[in-house]
């Protein structure tokens, strides 16, 4: 049997929900701490997995986005902001896509190939 886990790496301060619940959240490190708790955990496990990440976690966190991809795992791209897709023009969607896509790329130093929306 074959299965699929896939992680989005993302903050609080990221969530959609603060748009409709005018919510503050200050950026943190509990992304960095989480995520690396994970990937710990798939070490010891011997798992391997899919990162869906945001451009600016990665902005943010360089080193996390290196982590990732030196522990063997697979990143993808889940927005720059995650802001909600149906919310942009198809022009500000390539945009924010195609600057999370090449910054995630140079940093982790591997192709990037999948997508997830938020």
């Amino acid at each position: 049997m074959i299965n699929a886990l896939t992680i989005d790496v993302e903050d609080y301060h990221n969530s959609t929900a603060r748009a409709w619940r005018q919510v503050i959240y200050e950026p943190t490190r509990a992304v960095v701490t989480y995520t690396t708790q994970l990937l710990e955990l798939f070490a010891d496990r011997g798992v391997r997995g899919t990162f869906f990440t945001l451009g600016d976690v990665a902005e943010t966190y360089p080193q996390l986005i290196r982590d990732i991809a030196a522990a063997g795992h697979e990143l993808g791209v889940h927005g720059y902001y995650h802001e909600q897709v149906f919310k942009l023009t198809p022009e500000e969607f390539r945009g924010r896509i195609t600057a999370a896509k090449s910054l995630i790329e140079d940093t982790a130093g591997m192709p990037v190939y999948g997508h997830r929306a938020p």
